[in-house]
């Protein structure tokens, strides 16, 4: 039976009823890891509370000592972001789907990647400090010691430079653990270290983050390194490069609340449609936030060979 030559032509290609997003990272990794506070102002001020100074009696009925506690502040100035789309309605009985969903949590995806560079970007950046957050600032260089990308240690003041680059090592993490010792980090606090995946395949020939004489989980059947010498390790594709010739990835270990992330408000989504553009759908998402290096014994970066 020949068929009819009046087939309507909306039927002769058939169009998927799914939107299939492409491999991205899905949420913020950083956010839930970092000391998390509100902002409904253009900044915001965290003071900061040094060592108290103790002092031995040594006399019945003494004067009672008056010690000055140090006090010193860091701001957070949020930021506003957004992203839009626009979706027609001719694009819409094309697809024969209602993609506004799928759009919303591709923006969402997005924000959240965002999140991640706002939080990276403090950590290795200045601070401001002061009585109002242009006063004064702080680098990182000057609060913190780092990694060099050969192991060494830097002194106070020195940036982390390459070296003679090699990839994370078993005594890098050691020596990580201790530049957090020295410094009196509270064993308490979550520690936390953002690495690549290319540290992570690196990890994984270092016979003591895979055996089970030293760790009870199973990373080789896992793939990943949840956990070792009390650091919580992340793997992350957001970390920059070193200045100088871009051979290091910059990752960085850090207690809680060693930074801070300040929000007015979380992700916002909305879907309007608009009669002054043919009633096209609008998806539309925003978010504010900032976030600051709260105190540099607490924040400390590695160089790792990115070849």
């Amino acid at each position: 039976m020949a068929l009819p030559s009046s087939i309507d032509t909306a039927f002769v290609r058939q169009y998927s009823s799914m939107l299939y997003i492409l491999a991205q990272q899905q949420k913020s990794k950083l956010q839930m890891c970092v000391r998390q506070e509100g902002c409904q102002g253009e900044s915001k001020s965290f003071n900061r509370l040094g060592e108290a100074i103790v002092e031995e009696m040594t006399t019945r009925h003494g004067d009672t000592p008056n010690n000055e506690q140090p006090h010193t502040r860091r701001w957070v100035t949020p930021s506003n972001y957004h992203t839009n789309s626009y979706v027609d309605s001719e694009d819409k009985i094309a697809m024969l789907i209602e993609p506004t969903n799928e759009y919303m949590q591709n923006q969402g995806r997005a924000l959240g990647r965002q999140t991640d560079d706002i939080i990276i970007a403090a950590a290795l950046g200045t601070a401001a400090a002061g009585v109002t957050p242009t006063t004064s600032s702080v680098t990182f260089k000057d609060e913190s010691v780092h990694i060099n990308g050969d192991g060494t240690v830097t002194s106070l003041g020195t940036a982390a430079t390459p070296e003679t680059e090699v990839a994370i090592t078993l005594a890098k993490i050691a020596t990580m653990q201790q530049i957090m010792d020295d410094e009196d980090v509270d064993e308490e606090i979550p520690r936390y270290w953002v690495i690549t995946p290319k540290d992570v395949r690196d990890m994984l020939q270092i016979v003591a983050l895979t055996s089970s004489d030293y760790i009870s989980l199973k990373p080789l059947e896992t793939g990943k390194i949840a956990n070792f010498l009390n650091f919580n390790f992340i793997k992350s594709t957001r970390l920059t490069k070193n200045s100088t010739d871009s051979t290091c990835y910059r990752t960085f270990a850090w207690a809680k609340d060693g930074l801070i992330y300040a929000s007015a408000k979380g992700v916002e989504s909305h879907i309007d449609q608009l009669p002054t553009k043919s009633y096209t759908t609008q998806v539309y998402s925003k978010m504010n936030g900032g976030a600051v290096r709260m105190d540099g014994a607490k924040v400390h970066e590695c160089l790792n060979k990115i070849a």
